[in-house]
């Protein structure tokens, strides 16, 4: 699939001071990542060697032969649609520098120098090696547009490390080989620095780790490589395993430079002085990946972190009392359906409260039947609102509606947009004068998935006071409600939100079951949320949404389905804008869309 790329970091079975053996090692293993798909490989610090030969670093005879054993890997390897980047001792002159040689058709296209030489502990690289000359520029190797920088072991220890300055060129992955010892606690350190400097560069870094085969004379080295993306480990090996292990992944290249784009951080930093960067252009394309397994919830993978759900009800209670503080407001108004996303805004709501010390019925919760609405779900509604201790009132606006919608000439029996519309404004007319009466603020319960879609109604539920759900897509929301369930020390609270959580999604609007089902007239909001976060997060084409989807959820929807639908969250998305461009403040968890945070465009795009 254009944009993605399959990278690999490896940990060789090592054959200490016997270059030859080595690059027999090294082909063998690049052979079975070509093979596998593998764009680019990054074998450990020193790999044509090993790092712990010490003073034989001096003789002739161990860098004559390290450099043969190069040129033999470059050899046979060179058929491979494969990039290599190999680690070696280079001699020029009197200096013996510790060296990343960067391989591909056959060629050398780039030897990198060791910047930062560790000389403490069990390290003592300034006694047989030089860094690299202060004025050698920064290399950024350009493959057919895909770029990326490599850098050696000790050089992602130092403050600044060559990478962070690299990324103005636009790197999309950085490679480190390193030569890293095991003791108590340093594999998780070292993990932590790489998934640091992935996000902070907002790229794949891929941490190639020597292993069995070096010395043990005064420490170990445990062999395992790691691959992080913009933050994330998403590929890891074993620790001292014993065999060779390669681990791989695909990197969609395409959404980090999206990402990038749309993060100036990383590109606002004031030019250093001295400090130069070169591209290097590599010979031709490498293969693109196509992934074999894709997330169908790409919200939860990105946000759903330890525990999140209790996160997510900590930003609603604490945004929410913070303005009932600065209104100098004491009580809250929310309608109250049956549905998933008025039992979760209520769950915030009810927070807040505790948050600031205020008794639970100072929450209002108003049950408004319609002319959709179901025995099931009013019932439901109540139940949930007595169970979270707010003070429950039931107002039916059947009536009001029928009178408004006679007042306005409409045609009795025709149930169109006007007839749903008329609904939903009549409630938020009721919870806005109720919250006037309450000296109340009333919370909207609409979620960041609705919001995209512009299912809501313009002046109605569209609107409140602070809304809380505005960043909460409904996957999230769903799966929120099961797992404070799960939690809950109150069983009937538990059995609601799980009865809501598996029920249908439905506004309730119209007379009858099968015409109120959001997912059946929408499409599955599993498939929206998919769409809607690689769009705006990966900056996804509709093509690449569509082969996205085909993957992530083959098996589960046809491909009609899947392009029916994604043909619907295009069209009104965009749509949708006006509404968006008016919506109230509310706090963001994943993604806002408000135009004063993570979204802004015409209304008539």
């Amino acid at each position: 699939m254009k944009g993605f790329y399959r990278i690999a970091a490896a940990a060789p079975r090592l054959h200490l001071g016997d270059p030859a053996a080595n690059a027999k090692e090294l082909v063998r293993l690049a052979k079975g990542a070509a093979k596998d798909g593998v764009a680019a490989i990054v074998f450990p610090e020193l790999c044509l060697t090993g790092y712990t030969c010490g003073d034989m670093f001096f003789r002739d005879e161990l860098l004559t032969a390290a450099s043969a054993a190069a040129e033999t890997f470059a050899a046979k390897t060179a058929n491979l649609p494969l990039v290599s980047i190999v680690g070696l001792p280079v001699a020029e002159g009197p200096a013996i520098y510790n060296a990343a040689a960067v391989v591909h058709g056959g060629k050398f296209a780039g030897v990198v120098r060791k910047r930062a030489l560790p000389n403490y502990g069990e390290y003592y690289e300034r006694r047989q090696f030089t860094p690299a000359p202060a004025d050698e520029p920064l290399f950024i190797f350009d493959v057919g547009g895909f770029r990326f920088g490599v850098e050696i072991c000790e050089d992602l220890w130092t403050p600044v490390p060559p990478s962070s300055l690299m990324a103005e060129g636009g790197v999309d992955v950085v490679f480190n080989l390193s030569a890293s010892t095991d003791f108590l606690g340093k594999s998780q350190r070292r993990q932590s620095l790489v998934e640091q400097q992935s996000l902070r560069l907002g790229c794949a870094y891929a941490m190639a780790c020597a292993g069995s085969g070096e010395s043990s004379s005064d420490a170990v080295y445990g062999g395992c490589p790691v691959i992080a993306v913009e933050g994330r480990t998403v590929a890891i090996g074993k620790l001292f395993n014993g065999a060779p292990q390669i681990v791989a992944a695909d990197v969609d290249v395409a959404a980090a430079r999206h990402r990038r784009r749309s993060s100036s951080s990383v590109y606002c930093s004031h030019p250093i002085p001295g400090i130069r960067r070169q591209l290097v252009a590599v010979a031709s394309n490498l293969p693109a990946a196509t992934p074999s397994t894709i997330s169908r919830s790409p919200f939860l993978d990105e946000y759903g972190e330890d525990r999140w759900w209790r996160k997510l009800l900590d930003i609603q209670a604490a945004g929410l009392a913070r303005r009932m503080a600065s209104a100098a407001i004491g009580r809250l108004v929310i309608g109250v359906s049956g549905g998933a996303d008025s039992a979760l805004a209520l769950l915030g709501a009810s927070a807040a409260l505790d948050r600031l010390g205020l008794e639970r019925d100072n929450l209002r919760a108003v049950v408004m039947p319609g002319f959709g609405s179901t025995k099931t779900t009013q019932d439901r509604a109540v139940a949930l609102a007595e169970a979270v201790g707010a003070s429950v009132r039931v107002i039916d606006i059947r009536e009001s509606c029928s009178k408004h919608l006679s007042d306005i000439g409409h045609v009795k029996g025709v149930h169109d947009i006007a007839y749903e519309n008329a609904q939903a404004r009549e409630r938020t007319q009721v919870l806005m004068d109720l919250a006037n009466m309450e000296r109340a603020l009333v919370v909207g319960t609409g979620d960041l998935s609705e919001i995209a879609l512009g299912w809501n109604t313009y002046s109605g539920d569209h609107m409140s006071m602070y809304q809380i759900n505005a960043s909460v897509p409904k996957t999230m929301v769903l799966a929120a409600l099961r797992l404070v369930a799960s939690e809950s020390e109150e069983p009937l609270l538990g059995d609601l939100l799980r009865q809501i959580a598996s029920a249908p999604i439905t506004p309730e609007l119209l007379p009858g079951a099968a015409a109120n089902d959001s997912e059946a007239r929408l499409g599955p909001y599993e498939l929206h949320d998919f769409f809607l976060f690689h769009y705006l997060v990966d900056g996804a084409s509709a093509d690449k949404l569509r082969e996205l989807a085909r993957i992530a959820f083959a098996g589960e929807h046809s491909r009609e389905e899947v392009d029916g639908t994604l043909a619907k969250f295009i069209r009104r998305f965009h749509a949708a804008q006006y509404k968006r461009n008016c919506v109230p403040d509310g706090p963001k968890i994943t993604l806002s869309l408000s135009p004063r945070a993570d979204w802004r465009m015409p209304s008539d795009m």
